[in-house]
């Protein structure tokens, strides 16, 4: 159950680290004028990206936590 519970924390803090990120770069590049999608199709992609990201940053946050404090 520790085991668990120390994964849920790590893959919550990765998830969190990967939105600030995300978010932080996305207000750098619109204060610097640079659009990150001209169409739909842009935006799809940039989304799909991120829910990639996430589910990296997910697996890869429980696992260091669980390894690291188990």
């Amino acid at each position: 159950m520790k085991k668990l519970a120390l994964f849920l924390v790590g893959a919550i803090a990765g998830v969190l680290v990967c939105f600030i990120v995300f978010y932080i770069s996305g207000l750098a590049f619109e204060s610097l004028g640079i659009r990150l999608y001209e169409s739909e199709a842009d935006q799809q992609r940039n989304f799909n990206i991120f829910l990639i990201s996430s589910l990296i940053s997910f697996i890869a946050g429980g696992m260091l936590c669980a390894k690291k404090f188990a």
